[in-house]
């Protein structure tokens, strides 16, 4: 997941590519983060049949069944330790969220906020890309938030390439996005200085 941004349009026309690009990856994280929570594979399968279905592309909410009021009941939780400000708290919560179903965007939305929270800014970023890749790259707030992470890391060439790429996608008739417009100006103005 790390190495150079990648351009919207890039995101718009290559997005399944990337996400079939970051499975295995995923895949992979996600064997090891289990294996550091759990001393036997869960849920009575193996470790190989876990990794070979997640190899595969299925995610742990269809390996193991998982219901959408355990997963909501889950990310409710979350939400209370975000509101209390309990990063670590949520961030595990959000962890385990993600590796359910890396499809949903507030779920990386979330864990990205999380690591803000605890000034991690490299982690951030990467989830925000996530996000990114999940929501094809049409949104306009990770945009702002990776450029505000970069600039945290006093990366302005960075910071100034995506916050002028998001930038662009807002709809100025959107009044919504037209507040975000002059927070990326905002930024934008930082980068120059």
């Amino acid at each position: 997941m790390s190495g150079p941004f990648f351009s919207h349009s890039d995101v718009e026309e290559n997005n399944e590519t990337e996400i079939q690009t970051l499975l295995p990856d995923l895949a992979n994280i996600t064997i090891v983060y289990l294996k550091e929570i759990f001393n036997v594979a869960p849920g009575g399968k193996s470790w190989d049949e876990i990794e070979n279905e997640l190899a595969k592309g299925k995610v742990l909410k269809d390996i193991y069944n998982l219901t959408d009021d355990y997963i909501d009941a889950s990310y409710q939780a979350t939400k209370e330790k975000l509101e209390e400000h309990d990063f670590d708290g949520a961030k595990e919560l959000l962890l385990n969220l993600c590796l359910v179903n890396p499809g949903e965007p507030k779920y990386w939305g979330g864990l990205g906020k999380c690591f803000e929270g605890l000034n991690q800014y490299e982690e951030a970023v990467e989830c925000y890309k996530m996000l990114t890749l999940v929501t094809k790259g049409a949104e306009p707030l990770p945009f702002l938030c990776i450029g505000f992470c970069y600039l945290k890391l006093n990366d302005k060439i960075n910071a100034l390439e995506i916050l002028e790429e998001g930038k662009n996608i807002c709809d100025p008739y959107d009044l919504e996005q037209r507040t975000m417009q002059e927070q990326f100006d905002n930024l934008i103005s930082i980068c120059n200085q």
